[in-house]
Order: C-alpha cells, then structure tokens, then sequence
C-alpha cells in the first residue's frame, strides 16, 4: 500500500493544486477524479466546506509512509529482501516492531473511514448508488484491510515467537531451558 498512500497524502497536502483544474491535478492526480466523485470529502466540496478530517488523515498517512520507509531500511541495511540473508537480533526485532505498528495504522484507518460514513450519516458518500461504493471505495479498502491484516498477523506472530522463547521471569534456569 506504500506507493498509493503516498500518492494519496500529495493529493491531500496539494489540495486545491491536485482537484481538477489545478496545476498538478492532470499530470499526476487525474485517476483520484473518480474517487474524489465517490468520495466528496476528497473533492473540491470537502476542501471548500473545510473539512479537517481529510487533511487528518494525511498526517496519519505520512505516519504510515514513514514507518514503511524504516521498516525497509532497516531491512535493507541488514541484506534482507534483495541480498535474502537472514538477519537477527536487535535489528530484526526493530523491523518487526516498526513493520508491526506500521500494519496496525494502516489497519486502523480504513476502519476509521467506514466508521465515520457511518456516523456522519454518509454525508459524503451518500449520492452514491452501491456500485462505485462497493467497487471503488469498497475494494481499495479491502486491500488495505487485507494488507495490513497479513502484516499484523505476520509480524505479531514474530512478536510472540521472539518473547515466546525467553524463559518466564523468576524461573529457575536450568540446562534444558537454556
């Protein structure tokens, strides 16, 4: 999901630039036009009804970008992915920490978005038949949902597996659980 909340934070921090007419909104914006249609809070009705909820969100996105820039960086540093070496210790706990909390943001934000359609009564989304709702919105979401579900199982199993294999505090050591 790297590349696209990237994409969507510049749409966000660029606004009026990126909304159709702007300098930037054809060479680099022109596909978020649909998505701005089916979403207005990303459109020129949320940026001029001054909609904070939005600009939110990309705070929280570049908190989400830059957790991915560590992660990769980290792992990167240390040969994994391209060089495939296994990588241990400090450095790998440190990427599974940050790639962890990296899948929970990006978990918790659609889940932060479908609530609020909810709860502002789709204020936003409401003028909508189901179709571009469930295909567009619907399915970009999911795969967030998707992605970063595997990433919190993945890197919470890790989690576990690491604080699994060290001895219970106040238990005796002995050869076997050495």
């Amino acid at each position: 999901t790297f590349p696209f909340t990237l994409w969507d934070a510049a749409y966000i921090f660029l606004r009026p630039h990126s909304l159709p007419g702007g300098k930037w909104h054809d060479p680099f914006f022109g596909p978020m036009v649909q998505w701005a249609e089916t979403d207005h809070i990303y459109g020129k009705q949320g940026w001029e009804g001054k909609e904070g909820f939005t600009a939110a969100q990309g705070v929280i996105n570049m908190l989400e970008v830059t957790l991915y820039m560590v992660y990769f960086s980290i792992v990167y540093r240390n040969g994994g992915v391209w060089h495939k070496k296994p990588f241990g210790g400090r450095e790998a706990a440190w990427a599974v920490l940050v790639g962890f909390a990296a899948g929970v943001v990006t978990a918790t934000k659609p889940s932060l978005y479908f609530t609020r359609k909810i709860f502002s009564d789709y204020s936003y989304t409401g003028h909508n038949d189901r179709h571009p709702v469930f295909t567009l919105w619907g399915f970009m979401n999911l795969l967030y949902i998707s992605a970063s579900s595997y990433m919190i199982i993945t890197f919470g199993n890790n989690i576990l597996d690491g604080l699994c294999a060290v001895p219970k505090m106040g238990a005796k050591t002995t050869k076997k659980n050495q």
